[in-house]
């Protein structure tokens, strides 16, 4: 343990009442890591510990919602200790329906594997090397001498399988699946059954927005690059919304040859998210951080304010560079 961590494990003991919060939009190894310290805080160490966000649990996770079994969902005291956990962007972070204003204060403890942004807490662990948040997590969890029961077992373990993309993303080390190995005999998990809940448990509503996408699919540069696009009209006109598409932009990472792809979300006229995901040295993190988004090197996001049509050329523009430069880099290791 470092110093930082062992204001982490300091922090346990001094606070009383706990806050715990991950970012907007929540993914797999945000929400895993949230009902892990949870509930670690409620059920080992008696304390109190409150999971404001997120209002609406995205229905891919709702399997792990019965995790928040006793975490109140808006605090009835005074918080000292806030945890912020896989959230890399002060903005960016769910408070719910609380005043951030209010929590000024409180002592802020983030948690993350992201580079981006500038540090905010009173305490800060970023570590670019975990697979995911839900690892370091477990890490910390482990020093304190915790036990994994199921709940914590199975909500670690469904962060760092979303978050390795089931174990095929760069980021995927022996370091994650010693650790995964070691969960699934605590908490005696059926692994069968989380893989079938995160990834064969699709709604109507998420299968028309594939449909749209691959409609919407335009392939460059030699079929090396896939953009595929959800626009406002087509989302409306199949009676769907933007709220189930996590994981579609996977799809084109699974055609023959394609090494960078695109999903394009058009929220509104000027305001469009977009997915990323690469393989091998395109660094597609760095896309993302030009537009203030943020992820890693083979999966990121960002928000771009500009409309769709030169969203989608700016992206592309980028893409071509980074080929460019990864068959340089190719060339090089080659020589």
């Amino acid at each position: 343990m470092n110093s930082v961590q062992d204001q982490i494990l300091s922090a346990f003991d001094a606070g009383e009442r706990f806050l715990v919060l991950g970012h907007k939009d929540p993914d797999g190894d945000s929400l895993g890591s949230i009902l892990a310290i949870s509930s670690y805080i409620r059920n080992q160490l008696a304390k109190e510990s409150f999971i404001v966000a997120p209002l609406q649990w995205p229905s891919r996770y709702s399997f792990l919602e019965r995790h928040k079994n006793g975490a109140g969902s808006l605090p009835r005291c005074n918080i000292d200790t806030a945890f912020i956990l896989d959230c890399s962007a002060e903005n960016r972070i769910d408070w719910g329906r609380l005043d951030p204003a209010d929590f000024d204060g409180v002592k802020k403890i983030v948690i993350d594997h992201h580079l981006e942004g500038e540090p905010f807490g009173s305490i800060n662990w970023i570590d670019p090397s975990a697979s995911a948040t839900g690892e370091m997590v477990y890490r910390i969890l482990e020093a304190r001498g915790a036990s994994f029961p199921n709940d914590i077992a199975e909500s670690i373990y469904s962060a760092i399988l979303t978050d390795t993309g089931r174990f095929t993303y760069s980021n995927t080390t022996s370091d994650c699946l010693e650790i995964c190995s070691r969960l699934v005999e605590s908490g005696n998990l059926d692994l069968s059954d989380i893989t079938s809940q995160l990834y064969y448990n699709y709604s109507e509503e998420y299968l028309r927005n594939i449909g749209i996408a691959l409609y919407n699919t335009r392939a460059y540069n030699d079929s090396r690059i896939l953009l595929l696009t959800l626009d406002k009209a087509s989302v409306k006109s199949f009676s769907t919304t933007f709220d189930d598409t996590e994981g579609i932009v996977d799809l084109a990472m699974s055609v023959r040859g394609v090494e960078v792809a695109a999903l394009f979300k058009e929220l509104s006229r000027d305001v469009i998210r977009v997915s990323l995901r690469s393989r091998g040295f395109v660094d597609v993190g760095s896309i993302a951080g030009e537009f203030g988004g943020g992820g890693h090197h083979n999966a990121a996001g960002c928000t771009v304010n500009m409309p769709l049509s030169l969203a989608r050329e700016a992206i592309l523009k980028r893409f071509e560079l980074l080929l460019e430069k990864s068959c340089r880099i190719e060339e090089k290791n080659i020589g």
